[in-house]
């Protein structure tokens, strides 16, 4: 595929969401956006919004219809419970798939998590992984691309903006071990791996992502890097997994009591515990990182700093 195309796209309010409408709007891709809540019209007409959410039927019909490709991007990242968590990521990515097979879409790109690699870990990375094997269904009728990125970072991220206010402050805090690997990934280079895959015909397994160091990096690569960026000598402070099970039993009460999902629960520690997170997976055919760990952080504190989320010592 490398005509001009109409892609669909849910998550569109998002942070991922937000950066990949862009990228795909610059390369002169038409783009229908599904959202919970009313949106402004484009002037250009090149972007049309949808009314709706994952469980009305009408809106991803009317959302999916005349499309070429569908890009499925929403899902949840923090929830009360692991019920929650496979209704919006397994049950939301069915139905996507059943309403794109159903008005005749050629493909569908699913955003996954490279989390779904390790489902035993968390409920948010089983959910991930059933979405993914849910979609085995769909494949006789429509053209499935699965993404797994790993941790996304960059402008307008609200979740990173408390590490890199960590880093403003001359510390990093660090769960696990220093031995611990990670893959890491700008939203902008997201945002061109599922422009590829919109375009390019794909591998027929999930497809990883990151930001091309060989074996990931380490907490401390982060923390250094992030220190450069905010101008400050940062300490790397590894967290007894003890206390980081305390932190997650905390979350896990405080969701609880206020019925709002905190990121860091018990459910969540195992995942932070992991020792690998290293993508090995194969890359979409056409694309390639454009952002190094380096350049990646100066561009995400540059833009907290731009809107008064951090304040820099220099």
């Amino acid at each position: 595929m490398t005509d001009l195309l109409t892609i669909a796209v849910t998550g569109a309010t998002g942070f991922l969401g937000d950066h990949m409408i862009r990228r795909l709007r610059a390369v002169g891709h038409r783009v229908r956006a599904l959202s919970r809540q009313p949106m402004r019209a484009d002037p250009d007409n090149a972007l049309t919004w949808v009314r709706g959410d994952l469980t009305d039927t009408a809106a991803l019909n009317a959302l999916v219809e005349g499309a070429d490709v569908v890009v499925h991007a929403a899902g949840a990242i923090k929830a009360l419970s692991r019920a929650e968590f496979f209704r919006v990521n397994r049950d939301g990515t069915l139905a996507v798939a059943r309403a794109a097979a159903e008005q005749g879409v050629s493909r569908l790109v699913f955003v996954s998590s490279l989390a779904a690699r390790e489902p035993a870990l968390s409920p948010y990375a089983a959910s991930k992984r059933a979405a993914e094997l849910a979609l085995a269904d769909y494949t006789s009728r429509i053209d499935t691309v699965i993404l797994r990125p790993p941790a996304i970072y960059g402008p307008g991220d609200q979740e990173t903006a408390r590490l890199f206010q960590m880093a403003v402050n001359g510390f990093i805090l660090a769960p696990g071990d220093s031995s611990a690997r990670m893959s890491l990934i700008h939203v902008g280079d997201v945002a061109t791996a599922i422009q590829a895959c919109c375009e390019r015909d794909q591998p027929g397994r999930p497809l990883e992502i990151d930001d091309g160091a060989v074996d990931g990096h380490s907490w401390r690569d982060l923390a250094e890097a992030a220190g450069r960026a905010a101008g400050r000598r940062t300490k790397l402070v590894h967290l007894p997994n003890i206390l980081v099970w305390a932190m997650g039993g905390v979350g896990t009460a405080k969701g609880l009591i206020t019925q709002s999902p905190a990121m860091l629960t018990l459910a969540k520690v195992p995942e932070l515990l992991h020792p690998n997170w290293v993508s090995d997976g194969p890359r979409p055919h056409g694309w390639a990182p454009q952002w190094t760990l380096e350049e990646g952080v100066h561009d995400a504190i540059d833009w907290y700093s731009s809107q008064n989320v951090l304040k820099r010592y220099f």
